[in-house]
């Protein structure tokens, strides 16, 4: 688990972190955001990770985080403002549009829970008929309850733009095989770091 600091000598930042820690445990707000800004608003550097999956991610999963987080992730969930909600019917509507101009005969979104016959997550799925290796077998788009992500079948550069001038973060390979260290997730009854494919479209049985 990533700590802190990635310099185990550095005493000053050791220091932080257990300050940190210790102003989380008392649940001080003031003295929270005031050790929060003398810090100069410290956070968690996670390489490949865009601003709005961190937002989506930051305020979804850090306030019920692991006690072996880095506390920077916590106080980043407190003090900094969280993305705009998006309204439901607004966000599985559009990815349907999307899917209904691209020609792919898209049915009506339903729960990652219902689709997979139990269990519980935040996306949804919409099935439609884009799978061209495969015509007899239904396509899969998936959207996430945290904003506007999608993902899927790995379509052309049509279909990639198409969602992308709608508005949605196509996450793909390389985006959602980012690691978001120093964040443990409660995950199939383990606390671990995850990817941020499995952040936003996350199901447990």
């Amino acid at each position: 688990m990533a700590g802190f600091t990635d310099r185990p000598q550095d005493a000053a930042a050791r220091s932080a972190e257990a300050r940190l820690r210790a102003a989380l445990d008392l649940g001080d707000r003031g003295e929270l955001r005031a050790l929060y800004e003398r810090l100069g608003r410290p956070r968690v550097e996670v390489p490949g990770l865009t601003e709005e999956a961190r937002a989506a991610v930051v305020h979804a999963y850090a306030p019920v985080c692991g006690e072996h987080s880095d506390p920077r992730w916590r106080l980043e969930a407190l003090f900094v403002e969280p993305p705009p909600p998006v309204d439901s019917a607004e966000r599985l509507g559009r990815a349907w549009a999307v899917l209904d101009a691209l020609g792919t005969d898209p049915r009506p979104p339903m729960p990652c829970g219902l689709y997979h016959d139990g269990g519980w997550g935040n996306y949804d799925v919409i099935v439609h008929d884009n799978d061209r290796d495969d015509p007899d077998r239904p396509g899969e788009l998936y959207v996430s309850q945290l904003g506007l992500f999608v993902n899927g079948d790995d379509w052309d550069d049509r279909c990639r733009a198409a969602f992308t001038e709608a508005g949605f973060h196509w996450i793909d390979e390389r985006t959602g095989g980012v690691r978001v260290t120093g964040l443990e997730v409660r995950y199939f009854d383990e606390w671990t770091e995850l990817c941020i494919d499995t952040l936003l479209f996350l199901w447990q049985d």
